[in-house]
């Protein structure tokens, strides 16, 4: 600058004012050095200098003195932020899975660049829509109908815009729209000061806005393609309503698709038996999945026809030896007799089903234990027997739920079934729930990841008092424990017609002279 009025002002940014303070401080401490600044001029745009210093003595009058320079460095701050805050939403878009992250991401990036003190992306399902835009907020959030009139309307005013244009009426803020599949954004820029936008901060905004408009598009397209696969693989996973006692969790380590080739399955067979399955493909993408989806269904086929899990595996065998890419695979089959408990089961190679009992103790069904499909299809697969007592839980997994890198796997088989075991006395949909939470690693599952858990229901035993109030929760009660039992709808209904007339008998006719403790089984 010219003159001393002309000089940056430091004092009008409290953030300038501190690192100018910090490099003062700096310059006293040290012989020599340098650092950058921002700062506003007087008019009140904004400036980077850079000042290098050095302590030398004075040849005259031999006193340490200080000589050093000041550079405006504006033009090449810029280009460095540029190319910098390019790199970070680049990042951004890459991790992001729907619009929505993606959006997010870009907000929180602009954000940081600016220092801002908060950036909205306002994201209206077309030009001339009426109905309240969705509203993506980086910094203290809000919803639309909370920002200030004057503010909404300026944000309105760039929706029908020429895209890509960067408007900045008054100072400390400014915007930009872009159009995507979702409709049309607005990215609305809120500064910790009130200063003007310069030409340098407009261009950053457009630049980075018009990456942005690119990217959403791929994310776009991501985004519809992981949802047709996903609803392909929950369609190939297993069914869609469960019998009563049964709980089921899946989770692809792949991205950005989300989908694998583990897999789960419950199929209803006769006289009250069903077979579970819990299956695991080498690999994992889409291509794992896409045999996942064959061997489960020649899974079904098979134990519609065989009558032993032993033989459906052995028949799994001859057909995964076909199917390219199904070589190695382990899973786990067994047919389960609800009534009773009864459970038979063999395993292709597949970590072992893990029984915890209701007193806590835990057993893990390491018999039936044979190759993984295809490996020496030519042995007999063996088979084993155990009944599950009343109120016990059994747990069927995938390897990665408790493989870690660096631990033995039956440190995490023991993790798990400690898992279980203290939630046996939780609804059987939150012990799920905890399994995958709890057990989850750091940075998220390396590996698919499929759970199936059943609990055997115990013979129901109420005892309340002969009073009409207590017919309602014991109508519950019971529809819980049938539904639990895997008793079918219509007889349900039967039951509880039956059982409330014969409760409602006895409280009224079997106790008047003297109100005894009722007993119902």
């Amino acid at each position: 600058p010219a003159t001393r009025d002309e000089w940056p002002d430091a004092d009008t940014d409290p953030d300038a004012h501190q690192l100018v303070e910090a490099a003062f401080e700096q310059m006293l401490r040290t012989n020599q050095g340098g650092f950058i600044v921002p700062v506003n001029h007087r008019d009140g745009h904004r400036v980077w200098v850079a000042a290098n210093f050095n302590h030398v003595e004075d040849p005259n009058t031999g006193q340490q003195i200080m000589v050093g320079t000041m550079r405006d460095v504006t033009a090449e701050h810029y280009v460095v932020q540029r190319q910098t805050a390019l790199a970070a939403l680049n990042q951004q878009l890459a991790q992001a899975d729907t619009v929505d992250d993606a959006l997010r991401g870009a907000a929180q990036e602009m954000r940081r660049v600016w220092r801002a003190q908060r950036v909205l992306v306002v994201t209206f399902a077309s030009a001339d829509d009426t109905a309240a835009p969705e509203v993506i907020c980086a910094g203290e959030p809000s919803a639309w109908g909370r920002l200030p009139p004057r503010e909404r309307q300026r944000i309105e005013s760039l929706r029908t815009a020429e895209l890509l244009t960067t408007a900045a009426q008054e100072p400390g803020s400014a915007g930009i729209a872009l159009r995507h599949a979702r409709g049309v954004s607005v990215l609305w820029v809120e500064l910790a000061e009130q200063r003007p936008f310069t030409a340098e901060d407009h261009t950053l905004l457009t630049v980075l806005a018009g990456r942005l408009g690119q990217g959403l598009q791929r994310v776009h397209e991501m985004d519809e393609q992981r949802e047709t696969a996903v609803a392909l693989q929950h369609a190939m996973l297993g069914p869609e309503s469960l019998p009563g006692g049964f709980a089921v969790r899946y989770h692809p380590a792949s991205r950005p698709l989300q989908v694998g080739g583990d897999w789960y399955d419950v199929v209803n067979l006769d006289a009250g038996r069903v077979a579970l399955i819990v299956g695991d493909c080498v690999g994992h993408g889409l291509a794992a999945a896409t045999v996942m989806g064959q061997l489960r269904s020649a899974c079904r086929a098979l134990l519609l026809e065989k009558s032993s899990p032993s033989a459906v595996l052995a028949g799994l065998d001859r057909f995964a030896a076909r199917l390219p890419g199904a070589d190695c695979t382990t899973a786990f089959c067994a047919v389960l007799t609800m009534s009773t408990g009864d459970v038979v089961y063999s395993s292709a190679g597949h970590p072992p089903a893990i029984i915890v009992h209701a007193a806590g103790a835990t057993e893990m069904l390491e018999s039936g234990q044979g190759f993984p499909l295809t490996i020496r299809a030519d042995r007999a697969r063996p088979e084993a027997h155990i009944t599950m007592p009343a109120r016990s839980t059994l747990l069927l997994y995938t390897d990665g739920l408790v493989e870690r890198r660096g631990d033995a796997i039956e440190d995490g088989m023991a993790r798990a079934a400690d898992l279980v075991g203290s939630g046996r006395s939780r609804e059987l949909d939150d012990v799920a729930d905890d399994l995958m939470s709890r057990l989850e690693p750091t940075g998220g599952y390396p590996d698919d990841v499929a759970i199936l858990l059943y609990r055997q229901p115990a013979p129901l035993t109420m005892d309340f008092s002969a009073d009409v109030r207590h017919l309602a929760p014991s109508r519950v009660a019971l529809r819980t424990w049938l539904t639990e039992a895997g008793v079918e709808p219509d007889q349900i209904q039967d039951m509880l017609v039956a059982t409330g007339e014969a409760v409602a008998n006895a409280i009224e006719h079997g106790h008047r002279s003297k109100p005894e403790i009722g007993r119902a089984h």
